[in-house]
């Protein structure tokens, strides 16, 4: 059975959600979310330093989907994506997802099982080793996104990859602060 986007973000923003998205990803979408979200965390009464944690994480992420999404498959071709902030027991979880093309998905678990592996100080090296590469991807990026929200966060990166059809897979991130 295929993938089906509604039923996941239905699934996903059922508890707990303090702010969804889904839909074209745009440098204004990402500008009206990191207007209104943290003022909102503020609100809930987060520790300030908790709040910076879950922003900048937030920054990283709405940015990757920004620049390594695709269009929704069988749609009219705009970037796609889909983030949700959740609270639970003062803990906020950052989810996000796009699709991406079936033959990246073996690079995405490859990268984020290392990252997985590694201790604090390790992240910190491996960002540090790779911000003086100065080596970028075709994206723009130097592959710092995910190494950045485990430094910022000192999480471990959660993620599901939904096959969709022989084309194109759902990337699911998830991290806790």
């Amino acid at each position: 059975m295929a993938f089906d986007f509604e039923d996941w973000y239905n699934d996903v923003g059922e508890h707990d959600t303090l702010y969804a998205y889904s839909g074209e990803m745009s440098v204004g979408i990402i500008n009206k979310t990191l207007d209104e979200v943290e003022d909102m965390f503020y609100e809930k009464g987060i520790s300030r330093k908790k709040v910076r944690k879950a922003y900048n994480a937030i920054v990283e992420g709405v940015q990757n989907l920004y620049h390594h999404s695709i269009s929704k498959p069988n749609s009219n071709g705009e970037k796609f994506g889909a983030f949700l902030f959740k609270l639970r027991n003062d803990e906020i979880e950052i989810i996000t997802g796009n699709y991406i093309f079936f033959d990246g998905v073996d690079i995405i678990k490859d990268r984020i099982n290392q990252i997985n592996t590694l201790d604090k100080d390790e992240v910190k090296a491996l960002y540090k080793k790779i911000l003086s590469n100065q080596e970028f991807s075709d994206k723009g990026g130097g592959g710092l996104g995910m190494v950045d929200i485990a430094k910022r966060t000192g999480s471990k990166l959660k993620y599901s990859f939904f096959e969709f059809d022989e084309k194109y897979s759902f990337f699911e991130l998830r991290v806790k602060v």
